[in-house]
């Protein structure tokens, strides 16, 4: 490869060879150590290879004590080349301007990728770089890493760890997030009382605080006090003689019913697909674009998806030019009942995500039932659902908190 790309770049020719002692010719360039390859001999008799463009100017004494000929059939490599089309400067021309804004457009960021954030979204970590004059189309050599770890690190507590590079013309930031708590919160110890969040049957009840005041199997209505935080003092005589307030703690699983309905009309609007088809393609670069889109016919609805893509000319090598395809199909609209099997499917999907939302909140569903109503005009839908699930909601004290009496009584002696 490397042998052929330097005989390209200083040229060489094809020759043919013919006369009283071509063999003797190519033993005197092989004497000479002049390169001779791709030697062949054709049905005339004579012999035909390449020299380079050098050692044919050494050859000329060697034809004449040879006493041969040689004749040019063929030039190749780069010298022949520009010296052919050395009229049609403008080609040059043109492919020097290209590599030159190629260069020149290296110089230049023009992606920014974020790897490793959940907590913060692009949009954020755009926001914040626009804010540092970090921004797409500055140059590679105003970007410091260093300085920009730290001013992220510094911005951002629930980052631990950032490492910023350029590669080609992108800015990689991977990034590492706190998975622990930054700040413990406080511990509220304000007095309060634990109530009931909606009626049920009490079936499992731990108080690590507080008086209970329901037992296991009780039945219970919403707002009803579960545990107190009002904490008797028993004196000797089984009396209350003090009470202090507490932050009332427990867990309370009871057996509950959930219900949901919803109605809708059954008439609806339906939109569906003509045949119709549209296709175009835009270019966009910078603040201009350019968009092609065919014609069409007619006034109809018409729904368009868009596909963009950057250009890039390596792996890493990305350009400020995006490229984007349009594809869009005519639409019409008309009025229509919902079927039997489309009013299953609304319900099951309705139902689905009520029973998706309690799960996500630690509620366990023990029974699920539905039912679909219709009448001419509308639809109702009913849910209702036996779940056991928490409980507890707790209701601040007006009493304020009071210390218990640990000084000894004493009783005033009797008169001698």
């Amino acid at each position: 490869m490397i042998v052929w790309l330097l005989h390209n770049w200083k040229g060489y020719v094809r020759l043919r060879l013919h006369g009283y002692s071509p063999e003797r010719f190519l033993n005197l360039c092989n004497a000479r150590g002049l390169e001779v390859w791709g030697l062949i001999c054709n049905r005339d008799g004579d012999y035909e290879f390449y020299m380079t463009v050098e050692g044919y100017r050494r050859v000329k004494p060697l034809v004449r004590k040879a006493q041969v000929r040689l004749h040019i059939i063929g030039r190749f490599g780069i010298p022949f080349f520009i010296y052919r089309y050395r009229k049609r400067w403008y080609f040059g021309a043109g492919l020097a301007a290209f590599f030159l804004v190629l260069y020149v457009m290296s110089l230049f960021i023009w992606d920014i990728q974020f790897d490793g954030n959940y907590r913060y979204t692009y949009d954020t970590l755009i926001r914040y770089l626009d804010s540092q004059d970090i921004d797409y189309g500055m140059l590679k050599s105003r970007i410091n890493c260093e300085d920009l770890e730290a001013s992220i690190r510094t911005s951002f507590p629930e980052i631990t760890w950032v490492s910023a590079r350029v590669s080609g013309t992108r800015l990689l930031i991977h990034i590492k997030e706190n998975e622990v708590l930054s700040i413990v919160p406080e511990k509220d110890e304000t007095p309060c009382d634990i109530v009931a969040d909606r009626a049920g049957t009490i079936t499992s009840m731990v108080v690590r605080q507080g008086i209970a005041q329901v037992s296991v199997g009780d039945e219970v209505e919403e707002g009803q006090v579960l545990v107190s935080g009002r904490v008797p003092i028993i004196g000797d005589s089984e009396e209350e003689i003090n009470a202090y307030l507490v932050h009332a703690d427990a867990d309370v699983v009871a057996r509950t019913s959930r219900e949901y309905e919803k109605t809708f009309p059954m008439l609806h609007r339906e939109r569906a697909g003509t045949g119709r088809r549209r296709r175009g393609w835009y270019v966009k670069a910078g603040r201009w674009s350019f968009t092609c889109l065919l014609p069409v016919r007619g006034q109809g609805e018409w729904d368009y998806a868009m596909e963009e893509q950057q250009l890039r000319l390596f792996s890493n090598f990305y350009l400020p030019v995006y490229i984007g395809d349009i594809r869009g199909k005519e639409m019409v609209s008309y009025e229509s009942n919902y079927t039997k099997e489309e009013l299953e499917h609304i319900s099951k999907a309705i139902n689905y995500q009520f029973v998706k939302n309690l799960e996500e909140k630690g509620v366990q569903i023990l029974e699920n039932n539905d039912r679909i109503e219709t009448s001419v005009s509308e639809c109702r839908l009913k849910g209702e659902l036996v779940t056991q699930e928490s409980i507890v909601r707790t209701q601040p004290m007006s009493e304020p908190m009071t210390e218990p009496d640990t000084q000894p009584t004493t009783e005033p002696e009797e008169t001698r």
